[in-house]
């Protein structure tokens, strides 16, 4: 396996030119719909669609699409009862027309040359995935249709988080580069952030719950790139800095080189910041809480899946 950042060596290939945009949807209409009105603006060369797939959505998501956007000829909306983001993406995949699948989240607003960018990113026969987000996957990360098919698009076990890594992971098992670019786009988070102290709870529950997934992508890829971006240690620890950091801001290069502490989640919501030595005390007291928190529930993980990790 390898990360490419540069120009691949070998045959340069022709840009390729048209790209299929899926974006899987939950709930989310007012931000939907200026994603959309950005994405129908975008400055592109090829052609291009955009594949909205609504999962089961119940706040006026169908309604609001099929009035504002079904008309236009590049849009293609299909709706699904509640199936999970990877079962809608999968959908989209197969719907898709053009040799790129650019995965977006319904909460990424793309700057105009933003699909530009992620169409030059195949630059080589070697680069299988082209991401504007991270290693490995995410929102903003493009893939060759025909590596999807031959890898069967995302495994549906996962119904959410780390699904992205894994089908990355799969990919570039098949000897395919991994390739990091700048294609800027605006992440709105405010969906997302918890309003008031029941909804956090159901936040940090929920999200204790998901890291359940990093024993199966650990379970089904047991390799030192698994193992670095997991942070796992002896073959069945998680670093537990690496926890604390992912609770208290640490997880930022900014603030780790500045020691700076704040209570915060890695998807870029910020919950309490360090104003005084009493929130210093209640963000690195909670940032423990939350280390014994992750591992016990990693642990449930490992019984679930059959493998150690926690």
């Amino acid at each position: 396996m390898r990360k490419l950042k540069g120009l691949l060596g070998g045959r340069d290939l022709p840009k390729m030119q048209n790209a299929s945009i899926v974006i899987a949807t939950l709930n989310n209409k007012d931000t939907l719909r200026r994603v959309l009105k950005q994405m129908l603006n975008l400055k592109f060369a090829g052609k291009y669609e955009i594949i909205i797939v609504n999962d089961g959505s119940s706040d006026g998501t169908k309604e609001m699409l099929a009035k504002e956007f079904e008309k236009n000829a590049i849009v293609k909306v299909i709706n699904l009862p509640r199936s999970g983001v990877c079962k809608a993406r999968n959908t989209g995949i197969e719907a898709a027309q053009y040799p790129i699948v650019v995965n977006m989240d319904h909460d990424c607003i793309p700057e105009k040359d933003w699909l530009d960018k992620m169409a030059a990113g195949f630059d080589s026969e070697k680069v299988g995935i082209v991401s504007a987000y991270d290693y490995y996957g995410g929102t903003s990360t493009a893939f060759r249709k025909e590596l999807l098919e031959k890898v069967g698009g995302y495994d549906e076990d996962y119904f959410y988080y780390r699904e992205d890594t894994d089908l990355s992971f799969k990919i570039m098992d098949l000897g395919y580069g991994f390739k990091l670019i700048d294609a800027k786009y605006e992440h709105c988070h405010e969906m997302v952030k918890p309003k008031g102290i029941w909804e956090l709870a159901k936040h940090v529950l929920q999200r204790l719950k998901y890291h359940q997934n990093d024993v199966l992508l650990w379970k089904k890829h047991p390799t030192k790139v698994c193992a670095d971006f997991l942070h796992v240690k002896w073959g069945f620890m998680v670093d537990p800095w690496a926890d604390f950091a992912a609770a208290t801001g640490l997880w930022k290069t900014g603030n780790r080189k500045e020691g700076k502490l704040e209570l915060s989640s890695p998807r870029g919501i910020t919950f309490l910041q360090n104003k005084s030595p009493l929130h210093a005390l209640v963000i690195v007291g909670i940032g423990i809480g939350y280390v014994i928190a992750v591992k016990s529930s990693r642990l449930i993980g490992s019984i679930r899946f059959r493998k150690l990790l926690i």
